[in-house]
């Protein structure tokens, strides 16, 4: 974007206004898209407000005439012209763009537009150099209602290198203003924090990277000053998602900070993630033992259980099976990201959060019971548990879709070699030897011979073949794999096919 573009646009709506005959729908349509487009935000007119305390410079066209020649900042004038257009088309009821008090305002506001585009080039170059200063402003007002009174719309946050931190919080107010203050606060980071910090700012808004301008959304704005005290401004709206090195900037900021509903440069709207989810499952049983006739019956308690632990800051998954009290099995499986990926694919906001239950006349199983505790720990929100008993109706409705999924990883990474006998009584192929495969075309079927030139498929393979009967392409698993010298075959060569290639097991089990 560049100065010609807003003075283009400036000169644009310049005209519009200034025409005798137009009406309120052609100064409406598209007007806004253009602005974001620009690199505009709306804040309510609070920085126009804010610079003229003294004067009503947003409403009354005479006092924005006499301060308009100190007004030197394209971005400053496209927000202020922005916030006023939505002010009138959105909150003020009746009122038209093109009043005798609007129409004015709006000539005097895009004359001086026009003029500072063809002086200054307001879009600066990537920063470069060390940070020393991150200021940042996130307003999430957007179109459509306006916002319920004391809800915050917007938020300041300014971070030293030295680990000062400054952060304000302002609340939508039904008055004059708009905003008031809410939150309010300054600490001390640790050093080691601002670093991070600082270090991911200064690599990633040096680099190449993609502003986001959206309609129907929050902003944002930030100032980066670097060693030598120039300045560096960014702007975007509320819905970017920068990342490097695996860092989301605004996950970045949230963390490091503890600052709760931190806006940044997303929102904070991004649904919330797993962190941690713990499954606990218990049963208890009454086994009678033996006892000579005439005796009472004596019984003992059997106390079975099983624990499941997923943790993404550990990229762990532990399970854990309590036989008895001496016979206690555990497995671990350490997943570089795949732990991460496998909690990704919960919904974390949906989980678990409907169980059907048990009719009040249903009967409990005799002299045994299974009950269940799912702990969940999450990115954002509080940690929450459900419990019940372990049967179809006292789970939750989408345990069966859970289970599969853990089910699945699990299996994958159940690759025992060592006992394996399929593994440790395979021979090594000689020269000549001529590869037979036994295939199974449906589960426990009858296996069929099938050759191949190449030695690189494995028992339980899944592959394509072409069928004995019709010719056609049909998917097969392989259950054994041969070698015998040519004298030896126990099938003609003549008589046999090929397989064709490797496909994948949901092929098999949909065919």
């Amino acid at each position: 974007m560049n100065e010609k573009q807003i003075h283009d646009f400036a000169i644009k709506w310049l005209e519009k206004y200034k025409a005798p005959k137009i009406i309120d729908r052609e100064v409406e349509e598209n007007f806004a898209e253009e602005c974001f487009a620009l690199g505009f935000e709306m804040d309510c007119g609070s920085s126009l407000k804010e610079a003229y305390l003294d004067k009503n410079v947003l409403d009354d066209y005479v006092q924005f005439k006499a301060v308009i020649d100190q007004i030197s900042d394209v971005k400053f004038l496209g927000t202020a012209i922005l916030s006023k257009w939505r002010g009138i088309t959105h909150w003020s009821y009746n009122e038209s763009l093109l009043s005798e008090r609007n129409r004015p305002w709006f000539i005097i506001a895009f004359e001086r537009l026009a003029y500072l585009a063809e002086t200054n080039d307001v879009y600066p170059l990537p920063f470069q150099g060390e940070a020393k200063k991150i200021r940042i402003i996130s307003n999430n007002v957007s179109y459509g209602p306006a916002p319920s009174p004391d809800e915050e719309v917007e938020q300041r946050l300014t971070l030293s290198s030295d680990g000062r931190v400054w952060f304000s919080g302002y609340n939508f107010d039904y008055g004059i203003d708009h905003y008031t203050i809410g939150r309010k606060f300054q600490f001390k980071l640790d050093q080691e924090k601002v670093d991070i910090i600082f270090a991911v700012f200064s690599r990633f808004f040096a680099g190449n990277f993609e502003d986001v301008f959206a309609m129907d959304i929050g902003s944002w704005e930030m100032t980066i000053t670097n060693e030598d005290g120039r300045t560096f401004e960014f702007a975007g709206s509320l819905c970017a998602q920068y990342e490097i090195d695996g860092m989301d900037l605004s996950d970045l900021l949230r963390e490091e900070l503890g600052i709760k509903n931190l806006f940044a440069f997303d929102g904070n709207d991004k649904p919330d993630a797993l962190n941690r989810i713990t499954i606990d499952y218990n049963r208890h049983k009454k086994i009678k033992l033996n006892a000579p006739l005439g005796e009472n019956v004596e019984s003992v308690l059997w106390d079975y259980s099983e624990r499941i632990e997923i943790d993404r800051a550990l990229e762990k998954l532990t399970y854990r099976q309590n036989i008895g009290s001496d016979c206690i099995v555990t497995r671990e499986y350490q997943v570089k990201g795949g732990i991460a990926d496998l909690l990704d694919r919960f919904d974390a906001d949906d989980l678990f959060s409907y169980t059907k239950g048990n009719p009040e006349d249903s009967i409990e199983t005799l002299n045994e019971s299974r009950a269940y505790r799912i702990t969940m720990d999450f990115k954002k929100g509080p940690q929450r548990i459900v419990t019940g008993s372990f049967d179809k109706n006292g789970l939750p409705n989408d345990w069966p879709e859970f289970a599969e999924e853990i089910l699945s990883f699990i299996s994958f990474y159940e690759q025992i070699e060592l006992v394996n006998p399929v593994i440790y009584d395979k021979v090594k192929r000689r020269r000549g030897d001529l590869i037979f495969c036994s295939v199974t075309f449906e589960k426990n079927g009858k296996d069929y011979y099938y050759l191949t030139k190449v030695d690189e498929y494995e028992v339980g393979d899944y592959v394509f073949v072409p069928s004995a009967i019709d010719g056609q392409m049909k998917t097969v698993k392989i259950v054994k794999i041969e070698y015998f010298p040519e004298e030896d075959i126990p099938y003609p060569v003549s008589k046999m096919k090929h397989i064709i290639s490797k496909c994948q097991k949901d092929e098999f089990e949909d065919h």
